[in-house]
C-alpha cells in the first residue's frame, strides 16, 4: 500500500573528502534510486582540486557545496541540510551504495507515520555477508552500538522494526523534527566534529517525542569509515571524547554515577584497541569529564535509563 503513494522529493547529502571511488559509487547508487525524486548534494570538506574536477566531470548533476578546511561530518552535513529544501533527507557516506528502491522504501516510511523523525535500512558490510547497522542501541557500558552488528545477513529481522535512533551512514531524516530541535539551524551538534553526533542527534529527537524504524526492505553496503582508517588514534579520540559528551547531554547524573566503572571500562577497551598509543587516551579525556558534567548540567528531560532496556 505505502508504494503506491506519491512521495515528495528528497534531498540527498554526501559528505565527502577524498572519497575516490567509493564517492563516486554512492553518487551512483543515488542517481539509480528509483519510486521517489533524489537531488544529490556533496559537501565537500577540503578534497583535493582533482576529485572536485572529477566529481563536476563525471557527475554533473551533484551539486557540490565546496569548503577549503575540514568542516567535520557534524559541521559539513549541517551545511548541506540548510541549503536544501526537501521535506526528506538522506544522509549517505561517501562510502556507502544503495540499492535501487532504498530512498523510495524510506520515503514511504516518513510519509505513512507522521512521528518518525528518521529511518534507516538495513545496512550490510561492503561484501553483503554480515550487518553492519540496522539502527542504533545502547549495551551496559553505555556505548551506543548498531543493531545485529556483525550479524550474518540471515539473522537480520525480515520486517521492519522500532530502534533506539538511526546511523547516519544511509538514513533519511524528516526535515520539519530537525527544525524542531534546532530552530536555529545546526541540527547536528558541531563540537563533535566527528563520531556520536548521530547518536546524539537521535537522543535529542527521541527526548522530544519522535520515533525511528530500521526497514530492512531497504539495502546499502558500507565499506566502513574509510576516513577514520586514516587516523585510528584521532578517531579513538574523538569517539571516547564524543560519547563522555552525548552522556552527560542526555543522561541523569544518577544513571551515570550507577555505572560509572562500566563507563570506564568502555574507553579502557578501546585504547586497548588502538595499540600503545592508546594508553593516552584516557589520560586526555578523563581529566575533561567534570567540564563536560558542568556544560551540561542544566539540559532537561535527560534519560533515567539507557534507551530501550528496561
Amino acid at each position: 500500500m505505502t508504494r503506491s503513494l506519491t512521495l515528495p522529493d528528497v534531498d540527498a547529502v554526501v559528505v565527502n573528502r577524498d572519497g575516490g571511488d567509493s564517492l563516486f559509487r554512492a553518487l551512483e547508487s543515488l542517481a539509480a534510486q528509483t519510486g521517489v525524486s533524489v537531488s544529490a548534494v556533496v559537501v565537500d570538506n577540503g578534497s583535493s582540486a582533482a576529485e572536485r574536477d572529477r566529481i563536476a566531470r563525471e557527475r554533473p548533476s551533484a551539486r557540490v557545496i565546496a569548503f577549503s578546511g575540514n568542516l567535520g561530518f557534524a559541521g559539513a552535513a549541517n551545511e548541506g541540510i540548510a541549503r536544501t529544501r526537501a521535506p526528506f533527507v538522506l544522509l549517505v557516506n561517501n562510502d556507502a551504495v544503495l540499492e535501487p528502491g532504498y530512498a523510495s522504501a524510506l520515503a514511504a516510511r516518513l510519509a505513512t507515520d507522521d512521528r518518525l523523525a528518521a529511518v534507516q535500512g538495513l545496512v550490510l558490510t561492503e561484501d553483503g555477508a554480515r550487518v553492519d547497522s540496522a539502527g542504533l542501541e545502547w549495551n551496559a557500558r553505555g556505548e551506543a552500538v548498531p543493531v545485529c552488528g556483525g550479524a550474518p545477513r540471515a539473522s537480520a529481522p525480515a520486517q521492519a522494526f522500532e530502534v533506539s535512533g538511526v546511523s547516519a551512514t544511509a538514513a533519511m531524516y524528516r526535515r520539519e523534527a530537525l527544525e524542531a530541535i534546532a530552530p536555529q539551524g545546526a541540527a547536528f551538534e558541531t563540537r563533535y566534529f566527528a563520531y556520536y553526533e548521530d547518536v546524539d542527534l537521535a537522543l535529542r529527537l527521541s527526548r522530544e517525542g519522535w520515533r525511528f524504524l530500521c526497514d530492512p526492505a531497504a539495502i546499502a553496503r558500507h565499506e566502513g569509515s574509510r576516513t577514520g582508517r586514516r587516523t585510528p588514534f584521532r578517531r579513538a579520540l574523538w569517539t571516547s571524547r564524543n560519547r563522555w559528551r552525548t552522556l552527560f547531554r542526555n543522561f541523569a547524573p544518577g544513571l551515570l554515577a550507577r555505572n560509572l566503572l562500566p563507563l570506564l571500562r568502555a574507553d579502557l577497551a578501546h585504547a586497548r584497541d588502538v595499540g600503545w598509543t592508546g594508553l593516552a587516551l584516557p589520560l586526555l579525556v578523563w581529566p575533561r569529564l567534570p567540564l563536560l558534567a558542568m556544560r551540561y548540567r542544566e539540559e532537561p528531560k535527560r534519560f533515567a535509563s539507557w534507551p530501550g532496556k528496561s
